[in-house]
C-alpha cells in the first residue's frame, strides 16, 4: 500500500492519506493497460500457457470458462500457471515445499497444480518444473 510520493529529486514526500488500496494488482493493472477482458489474455500469460501446452501436448488455451469448459482444461491451464508462478517466485523469495506452515501451502499448491496438469491436460511426469523457465522469461 502506498505511504510516499517520489519527489522529482528523489526524496520521499509522506502522503496525507496513507495506505490507500486502489485494489489495482499487477495482473489487473496489465488487463486494462492491454484493454483486454480477462488476466489470462495478457502477455503475463501467454508465454505460460505455450510453454504448458507444449509440455503437456494438450489443446491449446481457449479462454473457456464454467459450462463452455466441460473438460476443464482451460481451468487447469490458469490453475497450472498460477501455480507455477506462485512457486517461482516463492521459491525465489526463500520459502520451499514442506510440511509445516507456509512451507506446506505450498507444497499444496505444488500438488494441486500437478494434478490438474496430470489429470487434465495428460501432462506426463515431471512437466512441472520445466515451465519455470516461462515464468522467468516473462519476468
Amino acid at each position: 500500500l502506498i505511504q510516499y510520493n517520489r519527489e522529482p529529486d528523489s526524496s520521499l514526500r509522506s502522503l496525507p492519506a496513507k495506505s490507500v488500496d486502489t485494489g489495482m494488482g499487477f495482473e489487473r493493472l496489465t488487463s486494462v493497460l492491454q484493454d483486454v477482458d480477462s488476466n489470462y489474455d495478457t502477455d503475463i500469460f501467454k508465454g505460460i500457457f505455450a510453454a504448458i501446452q507444449k509440455e503437456c501436448g494438450c489443446p491449446e488455451y481457449k479462454r473457456r470458462v464454467g459450462k463452455d469448459d466441460p473438460e476443464f482444461i482451460d481451468m487447469a491451464y490458469r490453475v497450472v500457471a498460477d501455480h507455477i508462478r506462485t512457486l517461482t517466485f516463492a521459491i525465489t523469495d526463500g520459502a520451499a515445499p514442506g510440511a509445516n506452515g507456509r512451507d506446506y501451502v505450498l507444497r499444496r499448491v505444488c500438488r494441486r497444480a500437478v494434478r490438474y496438469g496430470k489429470e487434465k491436460l495428460g501432462a506426463p511426469p515431471l512437466f512441472f518444473n520445466k515451465l519455470v523457465p516461462a515464468v522467468v522469461e516473462g519476468f
